[in-house]
């Protein structure tokens, strides 16, 4: 008998490109020679390339485009339990911690929505190991990190565009003078009229906004300073302990590199880096020994799996490490 659950989870991890190597075996011999599959998989292929994430805001209408586009071609036409499978892969593949978009006001803080309870706001949210871009309705481009979450409306009101994140994003604003373009932050906001920039606001982290072009104002949650930031300059607000705010220079396409496949470290500790990894790659970090945490590294690498990262950092600094399937161990 046919494993439905294990089926639908294999075939929706491949179309999102999270599938692992074995998955992605195992999924093949599912398939082969099952005609039945076979064609379960074709139908959730077309509905994947009819709702991308960028896209879709309404899940259930792009599910719906796609059944009366195959009703249409007598050669696909399925059978009912084909539909009912459809329907379930979809919402397993919309579901996977790849990325999620859907519109919800109800969890959104009310005083994110105080802007204009009217729009109909839409949420990105990416999990570990997954990266998305989008493309707003001004035209407006936004590059979206691992861990990191965009709010913001399907369409923008007359007077200004505003949009919240949770993680960190670079962003290509398209100019408008007379709509501010506005980044509301646990911590504070960005406000710009039209620029490149780069801004990094985990939880639990300083906040750190660069600029590639154009100009931008960092604001902090306190409204006690203002600080505008020009290219290649960096501004890193602290607020949990004294609330500082440091401008210093940087190299902006450093700051941007993630969004080209790159990690750049410089002079970063051991534990700043395994988060960051940690992020990037899905595996959890765990320190055996104190005393790695605290080496301090320099490094860049273009498109690198984890075990060559840190076969290059342990060459730097010497260190053990060991990959499981779920975990990075680093001990002395």
């Amino acid at each position: 008998m046919i494993n439905d659950e294990l089926f639908n989870t294999l075939a929706a991890r491949k179309l999102a490109g999270e599938a692992t190597a074995e998955e992605l075996q195992e999924l093949d011999i599912l398939m082969q020679d099952n005609d039945y599959l076979r064609e379960q998989f074709t139908l959730l292929q077309s509905y994947f390339r009819e709702a991308p994430y960028h896209a879709a805001a309404d899940t259930e209408l792009a599910l719906q485009k796609t059944m009366a586009r195959i009703h249409a071609t007598p050669t696909l036409q399925p059978k009912r339990a084909v539909w009912k499978w459809l329907s379930v892969a979809a919402a397993a593949l919309l579901l996977l911690g790849t990325g999620l978009l859907y519109v919800d006001k109800a969890h959104t803080p009310v005083s994110q929505m105080a802007v204009n309870d009217t729009m109909q706001w839409l949420h990105r949210q990416n999990g570990k190991a997954t990266r998305a871009s989008i493309e707003l309705a001004d035209g407006s481009k936004i590059w979206l990190n691992v861990d990191s979450k965009l709010t913001y409306p399907e369409v923008f009101n007359s007077n200004s565009r505003e949009v919240y994140l949770i993680g960190e994003a670079f962003f290509d604003i398209a100019p408008n003078p007379g709509r501010p373009f506005i980044i509301h932050l646990a911590k504070g906001s960005v406000h710009v009229l039209g620029t490149s920039f780069n801004i990094r606001a985990y939880d639990n982290e300083a906040v750190q906004t660069s600029v590639q072009t154009g100009k931008v104002a960092f604001i902090p949650a306190d409204n006690r300073d203002t600080v505008f930031i020009t290219p290649d300059e960096k501004v890193t607000y602290q607020p949990a302990a004294t609330k500082t705010i440091i401008k210093e220079p940087t190299a902006a396409e450093d700051d941007k590199a993630w969004t080209e496949g790159r990690l750049v470290f410089r002079d970063k500790t051991l534990e700043e880096i395994g988060i960051e990894l940690e992020r990037t790659f899905g595996k959890k970090i765990s320190f055996i020994d104190e005393a790695p945490r605290h080496y301090r590294l320099t490094g860049s690498f273009q498109n690198n799996n984890l075990q060559d990262i840190m076969y290059y950092l342990a060459r730097s600094r010497s260190f053990h490490y060991n990959i499981t399937d779920s975990t990075l161990l680093i001990s002395e």
